[in-house]
């Protein structure tokens, strides 16, 4: 992500032309991982901090004051935000979805490996709780 940003620092860019960057590009290049795993908060802060410099200092190294807290800029645009989104409810939506493809999916190879591993409950929402203090739950991480 830092390659990307060194490549825009050279450029003037408006605040505008920053958020379109930060919604198409550095949102989106984790957009896999973070439908696969769970990220650490860590990784989340730092990573939302490099976007958050980008969009009030443009790149440049003096610091810049931020004009409006990122909580605000994480609003949708209907509720007067600028419509970006926070990396660790992104990340939560995007691993839930596999609680949903869980539920739906009926034949698909990848579910028949989870159950033979992991079971199923009555319901097929989610595989059976772990048993004992070393049982490893499918959903534990997500």
């Amino acid at each position: 992500m830092r390659w990307k940003l060194a490549l825009w620092k050279r450029q003037y860019l408006s605040k505008g032309g920053r958020i379109t960057l930060i919604k198409s590009i550095l949102a989106s290049m984790p957009l896999y991982q973070l439908s696969l795993f769970r990220m650490p908060k860590v990784v989340a802060r730092r990573l939302e901090k490099l976007q958050r410099d980008f969009l009030w200092g443009g790149g440049s190294t003096e610091r810049k004051a931020h004009l409006v807290s990122w909580e605000r800029v994480c609003v949708s645009k209907e509720k007067g935000g600028l419509g970006l989104r926070k990396l660790v409810h992104l990340n939560k939506a995007l691993l839930g979805k596999w609680v949903w493809r869980f539920a739906r999916a009926k034949e698909e190879m990848w579910k028949h490996v989870l159950v033979a591993k992991y079971g199923q409950e009555e319901f097929g929402w989610r595989t059976k709780k772990a048993n004992g203090a070393f049982g490893v739950g499918l959903w534990k991480e997500i």
